[in-house]
């Protein structure tokens, strides 16, 4: 769908919409290029098969597009009933038949993005709630449909990249897996992970920098976002040699 065709003015939301827009088609891609039987074949997900990750994508735009219709109607509608119906809805969609899977996938991408196109200005600063946790902003149901496109197409497990992904991207996920580290820390006993991109520059922690106990690692952006989103060591150099540790979970 072309910017113009968004009600909203606002041109952060249209740039937003516009990221989002990149990724879907990137997924598309990448989901287009298996054939129906290669969908059976296990994903990057431990324990999920391409079908689930299909089925998840598919599903996680009619739970965003529930909250965009909190904001535009009042009427709260959040995510999800709970996690347990969330993931039975998974395994449902999974044991589709791969048409039917494709189709819902398609279908519910296209009423998001509707629905994101029909919202006006005001709305999308209406407060809305996931299924659990505090309320956010609508304009959040954006990013958190680009960062599900974007790295779903690389659980696919079938080509697609984090070094495809632009660089305003990655620096974004960095960003918003170290806040989501930085509010659990204390919590989940999070260790204070200072991150060093060898091409940006500027190290970004969890912690203090000056911490005598960090724990300083090295690479790329793109390696440590990959490693940070909990999917591979991949380029990632530990300051004090010992062995790359595990990344906490992110979401």
């Amino acid at each position: 769908m072309k910017p113009d065709a968004y009600l909203t003015r606002d041109p952060e939301i249209r740039t937003a919409i516009e990221l989002e827009r990149e990724g879907a088609a990137y997924y598309d891609r990448t989901l287009d290029a298996l054939r129906d039987d290669e969908l059976d074949a296990p994903s990057i997900l431990p324990g999920w098969s391409r079908r689930h990750v299909v089925s998840h994508v598919a599903f996680n735009a009619q739970a965003l597009r529930r909250l965009v219709n909190w904001a535009a109607t009042g009427i709260e509608s959040r995510m999800y009933e709970s996690t347990e119906a969330r993931d039975a809805q998974i395994e449902d969609g999974a044991r589709l038949p791969a048409s039917e899977l494709r189709a819902l996938h398609r279908r519910s991408a296209a009423e998001l993005d509707a629905s994101w196109r029909d919202l006006a200005d005001p709305a999308w600063h209406a407060q809305v709630r996931m299924t659990d946790g505090p309320l956010i902003p609508a304009t959040s149901t954006i990013w958190l449909r680009t960062r599900e496109v974007w790295l779903h197409a690389v659980d696919l497990d079938s080509g697609a990249s984090y070094d495809d992904f632009p660089a305003g991207l990655v620096d974004h996920l960095l960003a918003n897996v170290l806040s989501s580290w930085r509010g659990r820390r204390e919590a989940e006993n999070i260790p204070n992970f200072i991150l060093s991109p060898t091409d940006r520059g500027i190290p970004r922690g969890v912690g203090a920098a000056d911490d005598a106990d960090a724990v300083v690692l090295h690479g790329s952006a793109v390696d440590l976002t990959r490693w940070a989103t909990g999917r591979g060591f991949l380029g990632v150099l530990s300051e004090s040699g010992e062995p790359v540790p595990v990344a906490p979970r992110w979401i």
